[in-house]
């Protein structure tokens, strides 16, 4: 099984990296991580049904390059 990472931020707005607009939001921090968990089996259910394969996950450091800017140093 493939492990993703997501991207939450201050205000508990989620992105996932390795799939284009799969994207959520929560009301905290617990709400952020059920939600987008929710919206990853969404989307991925989504691309099966579409006949699309999954994407290779990107590693941490690919994620701490692209998102720099919000990662405490």
């Amino acid at each position: 099984m493939k492990k993703y990472i997501a991207v939450i931020d201050k205000d508990f707005g989620v992105v996932f990296p390795d799939f284009d607009g799969c994207v959520s939001v929560g009301k905290d921090l617990n709400d952020a991580i059920n939600m987008a968990q929710e919206a990853l089996e969404f989307h991925v259910e989504g691309m099966r049904e579409d006949g699309e394969e999954l994407p290779e996950p990107k590693t941490l450091e690919q994620i701490k390059k692209e998102y720099q800017p919000i990662f405490i140093k």
